[in-house]
């Protein structure tokens, strides 16, 4: 069997005709009825309110679960809603789109949602869904109730991947990889990944490529970040949203939830984060009761006050970190071997020359002596070839510059 790396462009064609067999094998739908309802409307500029209200009120456990949701403490309404339109009213339309369509969506696309993996991966989507749904607000206005579907369904691909693959991929899951580290695995590993099961869901339910192609990417590194276009933009949602580790528990594994990434593809600093993340976590702690059919809940109630004091330590340790080397020049970026590496003074006057790979991920790290050290010794002791991009001049005279 090929694993999914060593896939020719014919060959990955053909691995998508038979997951859509397979899909069909394993009892999903073609395209969830209602939910291509109101697909329809999404793609309508004059669809209003009552057009989703006449749908939802059809439908008592949804209409049920919005009344639920418009009474809860996030709306604070003094008065009791009763009906199902005043309820819509309360959400909004953008809301309203985006819960409806994740729904239907997310109860398609469940698998045996008694088993822990299925209802552990979709409590963690629903929060990814909230997640994305915020930065959407900053990055990509007007395109929230995508971005939110978006974020539901980036993982929805892992309960069907485990019930195509059974205890092989199970054994994966349960190593509790980072998302960019598991889908490296799962591409090393198995003929397919949970992204080709979404990529296949996700044209087999005539979604468009506005939703599409953000899953589809999504572990897969955004381009420069002067391209504005919605598409991209949901796309850099989706890449950082995809990327954040979260627990059984909720609580982010980093120390800070992929701030450089935030950064890097969304030009979002560590304090905006910090707000998005309180926000994102109480629409969680409402919304999450919607989709009780099949997720857990996860418990979010402490991730925001950790958020905020892992920022508060960073910035705290980067502020001591800044007087201890006033005088000598701070951590840089180069080129070595074709690759990143960042070469800082240490505080115990030695340095340390770190390589990244494409993903950021670290690969190796050196200790070293400023003076005895050039561009071409740090490159040799990182294990790196030459490469025509070296900044072998540029490395020296700051080795230089720190032996100083």
């Amino acid at each position: 069997m090929k694993t999914r790396n060593d896939l020719t462009a014919t060959e990955l064609a053909s691995l998508h005709e038979d997951l859509d067999r397979k899909l069909t094998g394993a009892g999903v739908e073609t395209q969830p009825a209602v939910a291509g309802r109101i697909l329809e409307l999404t793609r309508d500029p004059d669809a209003g309110m009552s057009d989703y209200a006449k749908i939802i009120r059809n439908d008592a456990a949804l209409s049920g679960r919005l009344l639920r949701l418009a009474n809860s403490a996030f709306f604070a309404q003094r008065k009791p809603v009763t009906s199902t339109d005043r309820a819509c009213v309360l959400l909004g339309l953008e809301r309203l789109r985006s819960i409806a369509l994740g729904f239907y969506l997310a109860k398609a696309a469940a698998t045996d949602a008694a088993q822990e993996i299925s209802r552990e991966v979709w409590g963690q989507s629903v929060y990814r869904a909230c997640l994305a749904a915020e930065v959407a607000r900053t990055v990509a206005p007007g395109w929230v109730p995508e971005a939110f579907v978006v974020g539901l369904m980036l993982d929805a691909g892992i309960p069907l991947t485990h019930k195509l693959l059974g205890q092989e991929f199970e054994t994966l899951y349960l190593r509790r990889y980072p998302p960019l580290k598991f889908f490296r695995h799962e591409c090393t590993e198995h003929e397919f990944t949970h992204v080709d099961v979404m990529t296949v869901l996700g044209r087999r339910w005539k979604f468009p490529e506005m939703l599409v192609k953000p899953i589809e990417w999504h572990h897969t590194p955004p381009g420069p970040l002067g391209r504005q276009d919605p598409m991209r933009m949901l796309h850099r949602v989706a890449y950082y949203v995809g990327a954040i580790e979260l627990g059984a528990d909720g609580k982010p594994a980093q120390d800070v939830p992929m701030s450089t990434t935030a950064e890097t593809h969304l030009g979002l600093g560590g304090m905006e984060i910090r707000e998005m993340v309180e926000r994102s976590s109480s629409e969680y702690g409402a919304v999450v009761d919607l989709f009780a059919d099949v997720a857990n809940r996860i418990e979010v109630s402490q991730l925001a006050n950790a958020v905020h004091q892992q920022l508060v330590d960073v910035l705290d340790e980067q502020l001591a970190d800044q007087l201890a080397h006033e005088s000598c020049p701070g951590p840089q970026q180069f080129k070595l071997g074709g690759l990143n590496i960042t070469l800082r003074a240490e505080d115990d006057g030695l340095g340390t020359a770190y390589a990244y790979d494409s993903l950021g991920e670290p690969l190796s790290t050196y200790r070293f002596l400023f003076a005895t050290e050039t561009g071409v010794s740090i490159r040799a002791a990182l294990g790196l070839e030459p490469h025509p991009g070296d900044e072998l001049e540029a490395v020296t005279e700051y080795l230089s510059r720190l032996a100083a």
